[in-house]
Protein backbone atom coordinates (compact mmCIF):
# COMPACT_ATOMS: atom_id res chain seq x y z
CA UNK A 1 0.00 0.00 0.00
CA UNK A 2 2.89 2.66 0.95
CA UNK A 3 4.43 1.62 -2.03
CA UNK A 4 1.20 2.15 -4.22
CA UNK A 5 0.85 5.49 -1.98
CA UNK A 6 4.67 6.34 -3.21
CA UNK A 7 4.17 5.35 -6.61
CA UNK A 8 1.18 7.51 -7.18
CA UNK A 9 2.95 10.73 -5.81
CA UNK A 10 5.91 10.47 -7.89
CA UNK A 11 3.45 9.81 -10.78
CA UNK A 12 1.47 12.89 -10.25
CA UNK A 13 4.63 14.88 -9.34
CA UNK A 14 5.98 13.43 -12.86
CA UNK A 15 2.83 14.51 -14.56
CA UNK A 16 2.49 17.84 -13.48
CA UNK A 17 6.35 18.31 -14.09
CA UNK A 18 5.26 17.51 -17.74
CA UNK A 19 2.43 19.53 -18.08
CA UNK A 20 5.10 22.23 -16.96
CA UNK A 21 7.32 21.79 -19.11
CA UNK A 22 5.14 21.53 -21.55
CA UNK A 23 3.17 25.02 -21.23
CA UNK A 24 6.86 26.55 -21.20
CA UNK A 25 7.73 25.37 -25.14
CA UNK A 26 6.07 26.90 -27.40
CA UNK A 27 2.75 25.78 -28.88
CA UNK A 28 4.42 26.68 -32.43
CA UNK A 29 6.70 28.97 -34.07
CA UNK A 30 6.68 31.02 -37.20
CA UNK A 31 7.80 27.90 -39.09
CA UNK A 32 3.91 26.29 -38.23
CA UNK A 33 2.43 29.98 -39.46
CA UNK A 34 0.02 29.21 -42.46
CA UNK A 35 0.55 32.53 -44.96
CA UNK A 36 -1.36 30.58 -47.70
CA UNK A 37 -3.46 33.87 -47.99
CA UNK A 38 -0.53 35.52 -49.43
CA UNK A 39 -1.22 33.88 -52.85
CA UNK A 40 -5.45 33.84 -52.91
CA UNK A 41 -5.74 37.20 -53.59
CA UNK A 42 -9.50 36.44 -54.67
CA UNK A 43 -10.18 35.93 -51.02
CA UNK A 44 -7.81 38.08 -49.26
CA UNK A 45 -7.98 40.98 -52.18
CA UNK A 46 -5.17 42.77 -50.49
CA UNK A 47 -1.59 42.10 -51.98
CA UNK A 48 1.33 44.07 -51.27
CA UNK A 49 4.98 44.22 -52.31
CA UNK A 50 7.53 44.52 -49.54
CA UNK A 51 11.42 45.32 -49.66
CA UNK A 52 14.06 46.35 -46.69
CA UNK A 53 16.73 49.30 -47.06
CA UNK A 54 19.15 50.13 -44.58
CA UNK A 55 19.66 53.20 -43.10
CA UNK A 56 22.58 53.35 -40.50
CA UNK A 57 23.52 50.28 -38.79
CA UNK A 58 21.04 49.73 -36.47
CA UNK A 59 17.93 51.33 -38.30
CA UNK A 60 16.46 50.12 -41.61
CA UNK A 61 13.12 50.93 -43.89
CA UNK A 62 10.03 48.93 -44.82
CA UNK A 63 8.90 49.99 -47.96
CA UNK A 64 5.43 48.82 -48.50
CA UNK A 65 3.79 48.91 -52.35
CA UNK A 66 0.15 48.15 -52.31
CA UNK A 67 -1.45 48.05 -55.80
CA UNK A 68 -4.09 50.07 -56.54
CA UNK A 69 -6.04 47.38 -59.23
CA UNK A 70 -7.36 45.15 -56.86
CA UNK A 71 -10.33 45.06 -54.10
CA UNK A 72 -12.20 48.14 -56.16
CA UNK A 73 -10.11 50.38 -54.41
CA UNK A 74 -10.77 53.02 -57.29
CA UNK A 75 -7.77 55.51 -56.72
CA UNK A 76 -9.24 56.76 -53.60
CA UNK A 77 -7.85 57.76 -50.19
CA UNK A 78 -7.75 54.82 -47.90
CA UNK A 79 -6.55 54.14 -44.03
CA UNK A 80 -3.92 50.96 -43.26
CA UNK A 81 -3.51 49.60 -40.40
CA UNK A 82 0.11 48.18 -40.65
CA UNK A 83 1.31 45.85 -37.74
CA UNK A 84 5.01 44.88 -36.77
CA UNK A 85 5.96 42.40 -34.37
CA UNK A 86 10.01 41.31 -34.34
CA UNK A 87 11.28 37.78 -33.32
CA UNK A 88 15.09 37.17 -33.09
CA UNK A 89 14.38 33.77 -35.20
CA UNK A 90 12.52 31.79 -37.47
CA UNK A 91 11.61 29.28 -34.43
CA UNK A 92 11.17 32.04 -31.94
CA UNK A 93 7.60 31.92 -30.70
CA UNK A 94 7.97 34.98 -28.72
CA UNK A 95 7.88 38.40 -30.31
CA UNK A 96 11.05 40.48 -28.66
CA UNK A 97 8.78 44.01 -29.48
CA UNK A 98 5.97 45.07 -31.44
CA UNK A 99 4.89 48.24 -32.97
CA UNK A 100 1.62 49.35 -34.62
CA UNK A 101 1.36 52.30 -37.75
CA UNK A 102 -1.97 53.27 -39.19
CA UNK A 103 -1.35 55.47 -42.65
CA UNK A 104 -3.63 57.00 -44.34
CA UNK A 105 -2.83 57.78 -47.97
CA UNK A 106 -4.10 58.30 -51.69
CA UNK A 107 -2.25 56.62 -54.21
CA UNK A 108 0.85 57.74 -56.56
CA UNK A 109 1.65 55.86 -59.81
CA UNK A 110 -1.66 53.23 -59.32
CA UNK A 111 -0.24 52.26 -56.19
CA UNK A 112 -0.24 53.21 -52.38
CA UNK A 113 3.44 53.59 -51.57
CA UNK A 114 4.48 54.14 -47.87
CA UNK A 115 7.43 53.61 -45.65
CA UNK A 116 7.52 52.47 -42.17
CA UNK A 117 11.14 53.60 -40.10
CA UNK A 118 12.46 50.01 -37.82
CA UNK A 119 15.23 50.29 -35.30
CA UNK A 120 17.68 47.12 -34.82
CA UNK A 121 20.31 46.01 -33.19
CA UNK A 122 23.21 46.91 -34.90
CA UNK A 123 24.86 43.37 -36.21
CA UNK A 124 21.52 41.46 -35.32
CA UNK A 125 18.97 39.37 -37.52
CA UNK A 126 15.75 39.49 -36.87
CA UNK A 127 12.47 38.63 -38.32
CA UNK A 128 9.35 40.81 -38.71
CA UNK A 129 5.78 39.29 -38.97
CA UNK A 130 3.91 41.98 -41.19
CA UNK A 131 0.56 42.20 -41.09
CA UNK A 132 -1.36 44.73 -43.22
CA UNK A 133 -5.08 45.76 -42.75
CA UNK A 134 -7.07 47.52 -44.89
CA UNK A 135 -9.65 49.42 -43.20
CA UNK A 136 -12.73 49.95 -45.08
CA UNK A 137 -12.62 46.36 -46.35
CA UNK A 138 -10.91 44.42 -43.31
CA UNK A 139 -8.92 42.60 -46.30
CA UNK A 140 -5.42 41.64 -45.11
CA UNK A 141 -2.44 40.00 -45.82
CA UNK A 142 0.23 39.14 -43.41
CA UNK A 143 4.12 38.14 -44.31
CA UNK A 144 7.58 36.65 -42.96
CA UNK A 145 10.23 39.24 -43.68
CA UNK A 146 14.09 38.13 -42.82
CA UNK A 147 15.92 41.16 -42.02
CA UNK A 148 19.69 40.33 -42.04
CA UNK A 149 21.02 43.42 -40.52
CA UNK A 150 24.63 44.05 -40.97
CA UNK A 151 24.43 47.24 -42.78
CA UNK A 152 26.55 46.31 -45.64
CA UNK A 153 24.49 43.30 -46.69
CA UNK A 154 21.40 45.06 -47.58
CA UNK A 155 21.18 46.87 -50.59
CA UNK A 156 21.88 50.50 -50.56
CA UNK A 157 20.70 51.81 -54.28
CA UNK A 158 17.64 51.48 -55.64
CA UNK A 159 15.43 53.20 -57.96
CA UNK A 160 12.74 56.03 -58.00
CA UNK A 161 10.23 56.80 -60.46
CA UNK A 162 11.52 59.87 -62.29
CA UNK A 163 9.61 62.91 -60.60
CA UNK A 164 9.59 61.14 -57.46
CA UNK A 165 11.29 60.59 -54.28
CA UNK A 166 9.54 57.18 -53.60
CA UNK A 167 11.65 53.92 -53.65
CA UNK A 168 10.28 51.45 -56.43
CA UNK A 169 10.40 47.90 -55.12
CA UNK A 170 8.71 46.03 -57.29
CA UNK A 171 10.92 43.37 -59.54
CA UNK A 172 9.88 44.67 -63.12
CA UNK A 173 8.85 47.80 -64.84
CA UNK A 174 6.45 48.44 -67.87
CA UNK A 175 8.55 49.29 -71.35
CA UNK A 176 9.28 53.58 -71.23
CA UNK A 177 8.97 53.65 -67.58
CA UNK A 178 11.25 56.30 -66.61
CA UNK A 179 13.91 55.93 -63.97
CA UNK A 180 16.31 58.03 -61.82
CA UNK A 181 18.76 55.16 -59.33
CA UNK A 182 19.59 56.53 -56.22
CA UNK A 183 22.88 55.50 -53.64
CA UNK A 184 22.03 56.16 -49.89
CA UNK A 185 25.58 57.06 -49.67
CA UNK A 186 25.50 59.97 -51.77
CA UNK A 187 25.71 60.86 -55.42
CA UNK A 188 27.40 57.84 -57.50
CA UNK A 189 27.95 56.79 -61.49
CA UNK A 190 25.68 52.88 -62.32
CA UNK A 191 26.50 50.92 -65.10
CA UNK A 192 23.18 49.65 -66.24
CA UNK A 193 24.01 46.27 -68.20
CA UNK A 194 21.11 45.01 -71.03
CA UNK A 195 20.46 42.04 -71.71
CA UNK A 196 17.78 40.27 -74.25
CA UNK A 197 17.80 37.16 -73.16
CA UNK A 198 15.20 34.33 -73.43
CA UNK A 199 15.58 32.12 -69.91
CA UNK A 200 13.82 29.20 -69.94
CA UNK A 201 10.58 27.66 -68.52
CA UNK A 202 10.17 25.70 -65.47
CA UNK A 203 10.20 22.21 -66.33
CA UNK A 204 7.39 19.55 -65.04
CA UNK A 205 7.17 18.62 -61.55
CA UNK A 206 8.67 15.08 -61.98
CA UNK A 207 11.20 16.07 -64.37
CA UNK A 208 15.19 16.01 -62.83
CA UNK A 209 16.20 19.66 -61.80
CA UNK A 210 17.82 21.43 -65.16
CA UNK A 211 19.86 24.98 -64.04
CA UNK A 212 18.80 28.02 -65.56
CA UNK A 213 21.28 29.14 -68.14
CA UNK A 214 22.47 33.02 -67.25
CA UNK A 215 23.55 35.57 -70.10
CA UNK A 216 27.03 35.73 -70.97
CA UNK A 217 26.91 38.10 -73.92
CA UNK A 218 25.74 41.68 -72.84
CA UNK A 219 23.54 43.31 -75.56
CA UNK A 220 24.02 47.08 -74.26
CA UNK A 221 25.60 49.26 -71.59
CA UNK A 222 24.41 52.25 -70.40
CA UNK A 223 26.35 54.37 -68.08
CA UNK A 224 24.16 57.04 -66.02
CA UNK A 225 24.89 59.72 -62.95
CA UNK A 226 22.32 59.30 -59.90
CA UNK A 227 20.33 62.70 -60.98
CA UNK A 228 20.16 61.30 -65.13
CA UNK A 229 16.89 59.90 -66.07
CA UNK A 230 17.20 56.25 -67.56
CA UNK A 231 14.15 54.95 -70.02
CA UNK A 232 13.37 51.29 -70.03
CA UNK A 233 13.03 51.30 -73.51
CA UNK A 234 12.92 47.38 -74.37
CA UNK A 235 11.75 44.33 -73.09
CA UNK A 236 14.38 42.06 -71.18
CA UNK A 237 16.86 42.36 -68.30
CA UNK A 238 18.54 45.34 -66.95
CA UNK A 239 21.30 45.18 -64.28
CA UNK A 240 22.18 48.10 -62.27
CA UNK A 241 25.48 48.38 -60.46
CA UNK A 242 27.19 50.93 -58.40
CA UNK A 243 30.69 52.38 -59.71
CA UNK A 244 31.28 53.17 -56.05
CA UNK A 245 31.03 49.40 -54.71
CA UNK A 246 30.05 46.98 -57.66
CA UNK A 247 28.65 44.38 -54.75
CA UNK A 248 25.92 47.01 -54.59
CA UNK A 249 23.26 45.99 -57.29
CA UNK A 250 19.88 45.45 -58.35
CA UNK A 251 17.71 43.65 -61.20
CA UNK A 252 15.05 45.17 -63.01
CA UNK A 253 12.90 43.15 -65.29
CA UNK A 254 11.50 45.45 -68.74
CA UNK A 255 8.14 43.71 -69.07
CA UNK A 256 5.53 44.96 -71.75
CA UNK A 257 2.81 47.12 -71.49
CA UNK A 258 0.04 44.84 -70.23
CA UNK A 259 1.70 43.10 -67.66
CA UNK A 260 1.00 41.39 -65.42
CA UNK A 261 -1.77 40.79 -67.33
CA UNK A 262 -1.87 38.65 -70.72
CA UNK A 263 -3.79 40.43 -73.40
CA UNK A 264 -2.13 39.67 -76.98
CA UNK A 265 -2.05 36.70 -79.28
CA UNK A 266 1.38 35.81 -79.28
CA UNK A 267 1.45 35.91 -75.19
CA UNK A 268 -2.04 34.05 -74.71
CA UNK A 269 -0.39 31.29 -77.12
CA UNK A 270 2.78 31.11 -75.24
CA UNK A 271 1.47 30.42 -71.67
CA UNK A 272 -0.09 27.38 -72.94
CA UNK A 273 3.13 25.52 -72.90
CA UNK A 274 2.14 23.64 -69.53
CA UNK A 275 -0.73 22.06 -70.69
CA UNK A 276 -0.52 21.58 -74.36
CA UNK A 277 1.66 18.49 -76.11
CA UNK A 278 5.17 19.31 -78.20
CA UNK A 279 3.24 19.35 -81.34
CA UNK A 280 0.07 20.69 -80.20
CA UNK A 281 2.26 23.79 -78.86
CA UNK A 282 4.12 24.31 -82.29
CA UNK A 283 1.31 23.91 -84.49
CA UNK A 284 -0.80 26.35 -82.08
CA UNK A 285 2.08 28.98 -82.12
CA UNK A 286 2.87 28.27 -86.20
CA UNK A 287 0.21 30.54 -87.48
CA UNK A 288 -3.68 31.95 -87.21
CA UNK A 289 -2.73 32.21 -83.54
CA UNK A 290 -6.34 34.07 -82.59
CA UNK A 291 -8.45 30.98 -84.54
CA UNK A 292 -5.87 28.60 -82.94
CA UNK A 293 -5.70 29.42 -79.18
CA UNK A 294 -9.60 29.60 -79.36
CA UNK A 295 -9.93 26.47 -80.72
CA UNK A 296 -7.61 24.82 -78.25
CA UNK A 297 -10.29 26.11 -75.64
CA UNK A 298 -13.27 25.27 -77.08
CA UNK A 299 -12.18 21.48 -77.97
CA UNK A 300 -11.36 21.10 -74.44
CA UNK A 301 -14.14 22.83 -72.98
CA UNK A 302 -17.22 21.69 -74.97
CA UNK A 303 -19.04 24.89 -75.01
CA UNK A 304 -18.32 28.72 -75.33
CA UNK A 305 -19.44 29.06 -72.07
CA UNK A 306 -17.22 26.63 -70.35
CA UNK A 307 -14.43 27.49 -72.54
CA UNK A 308 -15.18 31.07 -71.31
CA UNK A 309 -14.81 30.09 -67.76
CA UNK A 310 -11.18 27.94 -68.22
CA UNK A 311 -10.20 30.49 -70.41
CA UNK A 312 -10.60 32.98 -67.20
CA UNK A 313 -9.49 30.63 -64.88
CA UNK A 314 -6.04 29.88 -66.57
CA UNK A 315 -4.90 33.13 -67.43
CA UNK A 316 -6.12 34.73 -63.88
CA UNK A 317 -3.51 32.26 -62.49
CA UNK A 318 -0.89 33.32 -65.32
CA UNK A 319 -1.74 36.91 -64.33
CA UNK A 320 -1.57 36.24 -60.34
CA UNK A 321 1.82 34.43 -61.02
CA UNK A 322 3.95 37.52 -62.36
CA UNK A 323 2.55 39.56 -59.65
CA UNK A 324 3.54 36.79 -57.27
CA UNK A 325 6.45 35.38 -58.55
CA UNK A 326 8.05 38.09 -61.52
CA UNK A 327 12.36 37.62 -60.39
CA UNK A 328 14.88 38.17 -63.36
CA UNK A 329 11.99 36.05 -65.52
CA UNK A 330 8.57 36.74 -65.47
CA UNK A 331 6.50 34.76 -63.04
CA UNK A 332 4.31 32.58 -65.09
CA UNK A 333 7.98 31.15 -65.83
CA UNK A 334 9.40 29.95 -62.44
CA UNK A 335 8.89 27.00 -60.65
CA UNK A 336 6.28 28.59 -58.16
CA UNK A 337 4.58 30.26 -61.37
CA UNK A 338 4.53 26.39 -62.66
CA UNK A 339 3.04 24.65 -59.47
CA UNK A 340 0.40 27.61 -59.06
CA UNK A 341 -0.95 27.61 -62.43
CA UNK A 342 -1.36 23.87 -62.92
CA UNK A 343 -2.32 23.46 -59.30
CA UNK A 344 -3.70 26.12 -58.28
CA UNK A 345 -3.04 28.63 -54.96
CA UNK A 346 -2.07 26.31 -52.36
CA UNK A 347 -4.18 25.31 -49.18
CA UNK A 348 -1.24 25.75 -46.71
CA UNK A 349 2.25 27.41 -47.16
CA UNK A 350 4.92 27.62 -44.32
CA UNK A 351 8.02 29.17 -44.48
CA UNK A 352 11.48 29.14 -43.46
CA UNK A 353 14.33 31.45 -43.67
CA UNK A 354 15.15 30.01 -46.95
CA UNK A 355 12.49 27.42 -47.83
CA UNK A 356 9.06 27.19 -48.58
CA UNK A 357 6.39 24.73 -47.91
CA UNK A 358 3.11 24.52 -50.36
CA UNK A 359 0.28 21.80 -49.14
CA UNK A 360 -2.56 20.98 -51.30
CA UNK A 361 -5.53 18.77 -50.18
CA UNK A 362 -7.69 16.45 -51.86
CA UNK A 363 -10.12 17.49 -53.96
CA UNK A 364 -11.97 16.53 -57.13
CA UNK A 365 -9.63 14.67 -59.87
CA UNK A 366 -6.40 16.12 -57.36
CA UNK A 367 -4.83 14.37 -54.32
CA UNK A 368 -2.88 15.35 -51.89
CA UNK A 369 0.16 16.92 -52.29
CA UNK A 370 3.38 18.63 -50.75
CA UNK A 371 5.27 20.76 -52.46
CA UNK A 372 8.89 22.32 -51.11
CA UNK A 373 11.02 25.24 -52.32
CA UNK A 374 14.02 26.61 -51.45
CA UNK A 375 15.96 29.33 -52.43
CA UNK A 376 17.93 29.70 -55.90
CA UNK A 377 21.86 30.80 -56.14
CA UNK A 378 21.43 33.46 -59.22
CA UNK A 379 23.61 36.52 -59.71
CA UNK A 380 20.07 38.46 -60.00
CA UNK A 381 17.30 38.02 -57.74
CA UNK A 382 17.44 37.40 -53.80
CA UNK A 383 13.96 36.15 -53.95
CA UNK A 384 14.30 33.41 -56.45
CA UNK A 385 13.15 29.74 -55.66
CA UNK A 386 13.77 26.56 -57.22
CA UNK A 387 11.46 23.45 -57.07
CA UNK A 388 12.45 20.26 -55.13
CA UNK A 389 11.30 18.29 -58.04
CA UNK A 390 10.53 14.21 -57.33
CA UNK A 391 9.78 11.09 -59.68
CA UNK A 392 6.86 10.41 -57.57
CA UNK A 393 4.64 13.46 -58.94
CA UNK A 394 4.44 12.22 -62.52
CA UNK A 395 0.71 10.56 -61.61
CA UNK A 396 -0.42 13.79 -60.24
CA UNK A 397 1.11 15.85 -62.74
CA UNK A 398 -0.85 13.92 -65.38
CA UNK A 399 -4.01 13.63 -63.61
CA UNK A 400 -4.11 17.64 -63.41
CA UNK A 401 -2.59 17.75 -66.92
CA UNK A 402 -5.58 15.73 -68.32
CA UNK A 403 -7.89 17.76 -65.76
CA UNK A 404 -7.34 21.28 -67.65
CA UNK A 405 -7.39 19.41 -71.33
CA UNK A 406 -10.94 17.97 -70.60
CA UNK A 407 -12.41 21.24 -69.02
CA UNK A 408 -12.66 19.15 -65.82
CA UNK A 409 -9.51 21.84 -63.61
CA UNK A 410 -10.40 23.49 -60.49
Amino acid sequence: MVRAIFFLKNFLSFFLFIIACYSCKPIYDLRHLDLAAQYNPIQTLLFAHTAVFPVSADSVTLVIDVPAAQNNFQLKKLTFVASLKFYAGIQNLYAKDSSEKTISISPSFLSYHFEIPISLKSGENEIIHFTLVETSSLKSIQKIIPVENSYGSLPKIYPLIAGTNEKYILPYANENTIFQFRNQTGTDTFRISFYKFSFHLAAPTFFSYQPQQFPEKVDTVYVITSNENFNLSNEGLYWIVSSKNPSQNFCLLGVRNDFPSVSSLENLAKCLRYITKNDEYDYINEKNLKERVDSFWLEKSGTMDHAKDMIRRYYTRVQFANEFFTTYQEGWQTDKGLVYIIYGPPDEVYFDRDAEWWGYRSRGNRSALRFKFVREENPYHADSWILMRNPNYFDSWNRQGYAWRHGLAD
